[in-house]
């Protein structure tokens, strides 16, 4: 009985290390799921399980990370009483990057508004006229994927 602890901790760390990330022919449509999530979180305003999908890892070519991100959501989910979003036109490919990893980027076209006092503001392109973005994730031993950065956003 007192093995049972640690069979179960190596099983699981055996299963972390050995298993291979998420297949890349299934990342389109869980990509897409993250995509929903980060959506539906967004407008309940939930800045812990937005950041859930950022990686810890997250720096973009504009120097924002993990931290960064972390701020300019929260300042917006404080600033408006309500955040409507939305992305259209996804995209999703891998590749190789220049250390012959796999590198899976989404390609969508977005749009972030926020509301207060009845007045409507848009953060991020608009319904009309959406910004287009690349988003590069990293597939989790575990299944999952984080975002790593996002380019487009100025």
């Amino acid at each position: 009985m007192k093995y049972i602890i640690p069979i179960v901790v190596v099983a699981v760390l055996v299963i972390y290390f050995f298993l291979p990330a998420g297949k890349i022919e299934d990342a389109s449509g869980e990509i897409e799921i993250v995509l929903n999530n980060l959506v539906e979180s967004g407008e309940r305003k939930d800045l812990n399980v937005v950041m859930e999908y950022f990686s810890p890892d997250y720096v973009d070519s504009s120097k924002r990370d993990y931290e960064s991100v972390r701020t300019i959501i929260k300042n917006a989910f404080e600033r408006f009483d309500t955040i409507e979003c939305g992305y259209a036109n996804l995209s999703v490919s891998t590749t190789e990057n220049k250390d012959s990893e796999p590198q899976t980027i989404a390609n969508l076209d977005i749009w972030i508004r926020g509301a207060k006092d009845g007045s409507s503001y848009k953060l991020v392109g608009t319904e009309d006229n959406p910004e287009k973005i690349n988003i590069e994730f990293e597939s989790l031993m575990l299944g999952g994927w984080k975002i790593l950065s996002i380019e487009g956003l100025d």
